[in-house]
């Protein structure tokens, strides 16, 4: 009986952890200093998991959390001063690095399964997690069980995202005026859409379904003619945007795969001007030439087993880790043998 009302007092209390405070300080600037500039979640509604990495000119870019902030973190680590984190009990700024996290406790993770809170003191986050369960660590050890994580949770989120850009596909069409604008990230849009009043009666959810299609919709992402058909298997492209691909050949003329290895076995006879592949996770347009590809993973395309396309050497090789990739490949590296291992 005893064991049962701990359990029951411990669920209540997993409930009862706001992440939200009544008076957010955030340090982000600018039109979209609201949402994450990652993944455009309000941060207010999340900000006792917020980060804020402070930049070359005084900048500052807000994240929703550790897994947003270990997404960005390549692009951003070079120009970083300074980072910090929002102290789980007071609500506060804290310096990130000098921080104590409990990792894996009952309140549930903010854009993971496992949440990572930050404390200002050793003592006072074993004496969370008395309360809510999960181990204390140090920042390196937080950080580096989210940058591990990174690939398996991207795979899942991105799956959810595409589902609610596709709802936002129809309430753009129903409540909206036509916007013309390309946006880079979710952030941006949703800025737009409020200052603008381009949509009416979104609530906050249905606003986070429509920046989500319009940046899917944007012009940093390969957009397949519904008739194109992939010149290698006969399949219409348009059915897998997620694995298209398009190469401009000589004359100047764009011809869409769906997915790498068609395009890499065309151009092994046909010469081309550029070639661009769309990246696994974000769906952006990326140079095939610069882009790195992973081989032998659990995950295939259209066409069966693939070249899983990124941005970045860093997402590939833990993509490959987690989806039991054989190796990660530079674009001159994929020769007509390792095409052949993918038969």
């Amino acid at each position: 009986m005893r064991q049962l009302l701990l359990l029951l007092f411990l669920a209540l209390f997993s409930f009862a952890f706001d992440k939200s405070v009544e008076y957010p300080k955030l340090l982000q600037q600018g039109p979209a200093k609201m949402w994450c500039s990652v993944c455009g979640m309000n941060l207010a509604k999340f900000f006792k998991t917020n980060y804020a990495a402070i930049l070359d000119e005084n900048s500052t870019k807000e994240y929703c959390s550790m897994h947003c902030l270990a997404k960005d973190y390549p692009n951003i680590q070079p120009h970083l001063k300074k980072l910090l984190v929002v102290d789980a009990k007071s609500g506060k700024w804290i310096n990130a690095r000098s921080a104590w996290y409990v990792v894996g406790s009952k309140v549930p993770g903010t854009m993971s399964r496992v949440s990572k809170l930050a404390f200002a003191t050793k003592k006072e986050a074993e004496e969370f997690a008395k309360w809510y369960g999960g181990k204390v660590v140090d920042f390196k050890e937080a950080f580096a069980l989210a940058k591990k994580s990174l690939a398996k949770e991207e795979h899942m989120i991105q799956a959810k995202r595409h589902k609610m850009a596709r709802f936002g596909r129809l309430l753009y069409h129903k409540r909206c005026h036509r916007i013309d604008q390309n946006f880079t990230n979710v952030a941006k849009a949703k800025a737009y859409i409020k200052s603008s009043g381009a949509c009416r009666g979104l609530r906050s959810k249905e606003l986070q379904a429509v920046a989500l299609y319009l940046v899917q919709k944007s012009g940093h992402r390969i957009h397949v003619p519904k008739n194109a058909k992939c010149p290698v298997c006969g399949m219409f492209v348009a059915k897998y945007p997620r694995w298209a691909t398009m190469i401009v050949d000589t004359s100047g003329h764009k011809v869409y795969f769906d997915g790498v290895k068609d395009m890499m076995r065309y151009i092994q006879n046909h010469p081309f001007k550029r070639a661009y592949v769309s990246d696994y996770y974000s769906g952006q347009t990326i140079d095939a030439t610069k882009a790195w590809y992973v081989v032998g993973s659990d995950v295939t395309g259209p066409m069966g087993k693939e070249l899983i396309p990124f941005g970045s050497k860093e997402e590939a090789l833990r993509f490959m880790k987690d989806h039991r990739g054989q190796k990660v490949l530079g674009f001159l590296q994929i020769t007509p043998e390792v095409l052949e291992s993918l038969e």
